[in-house]
């Protein structure tokens, strides 16, 4: 399913790309966090277990709600330069709507630019703990960008799929991209490249490739898939379906990389696709806490 909604932000192809470049270099300064956030990478405060590979956040104290909930917890993940302070406003939008802070959970990576293998490790003991502290078999799995094939990697590495009930994947490079195929060939394969060889485009020509490995079955398991992709997304150059997944629901919006995951429309699916409930309504919008 293709649906194409949202503002437009269409600007030249190089200066999206360039404008991104300049994006991930502030954040590598910035120790790999947005410009804003005021944590360190692995600080685990706002965590209720000490995890010293990565950061993140969740749970009822960080969240300042009650205890326990009857909800699937969800479980945020980032992409590159990035960390789980990009998941606030999914966090803000799903407490206002009957969820309780045990519900809500966020990874951050212990490198701004982890390699697959690092988030098979990291999501394997964060969602073990996730399970552990709430006491749900099962969790719904969102995330954006490099986090997407960092999930699937995780789930086919690990076999988890018996984790996870529903999988909303944001602008992932889920069939590689042309500029990680040039990036790759010509070396780039260290700190905010890190991943290039993983994501190349044309993973299918290689012996073993683990994307090609992983896209034998787009969407294994008894799990639900939803992909949002962007209409001005300069990752994607000449290779604008990468992002979607055959037999998932499939959603275009009109917007850019970071918008697939910032915009309203996506919460707002999101929402909807992982409780099976409109967002705006009077159970979830006037439930009552007491």
């Amino acid at each position: 399913m293709s649906v194409d909604r949202g503002p437009g932000r269409s600007r030249p192809l190089f200066q999206q790309l360039t404008s991104n470049l300049v994006g991930l270099r502030r954040c590598r300064r910035n120790g790999g966090c947005r410009l804003d956030c005021q944590h360190d990478r692995t600080a685990t405060d706002r965590l209720p277990w000490d995890a010293p590979a990565y950061g993140g956040w969740g749970g009822h104290e960080h969240h300042d709600t009650e205890a326990g909930s009857s909800e699937t917890p969800v479980v945020f993940v980032h992409g590159n330069q990035r960390d789980a302070c990009d998941w606030e406003p999914y966090a803000e939008f799903f407490l206002n709507r009957a969820h309780e802070g045990d519900d809500l959970w966020a990874i951050t990576f212990g490198d701004g630019s982890p390699s697959h293998e690092a988030m098979a490790d990291q999501l394997d003991d964060f969602v073990g703990r996730v399970r552990e502290y709430t006491g749900s078999d099962r969790v719904a799995v969102v995330a954006h960008s490099l986090g997407v094939t960092g999930t699937r990697y995780w789930l086919h590495r690990e076999d988890r799929y018996d984790w996870v009930d529903a999988c909303v994947f944001m602008a992932g490079a889920n069939h590689g991209t042309v500029l990680s195929s040039y990036a790759a060939s010509a070396g780039l394969t260290g700190g905010t490249y890190k991943m290039s060889e993983f994501l190349r485009r044309d993973h299918a020509q290689l012996d073993d490739h683990p994307l090609a490995v992983l896209n034998q079955d787009e969407t294994p398991g008894d799990v639900d898939y939803y992909t949002l992709r962007g209409t001005d997304d300069p990752l994607f150059w000449n290779c604008e379906e990468s992002p979607t997944l055959e037999g998932a629901t499939n959603v275009l919006l009109r917007t850019d990389h970071d918008g697939v995951r910032a915009n309203l429309t996506s919460i707002e699916n999101t929402y909807e696709w992982l409780t099976g409930q409109k967002p705006y309504n009077l159970r979830t919008t006037l439930a009552d806490r007491s």
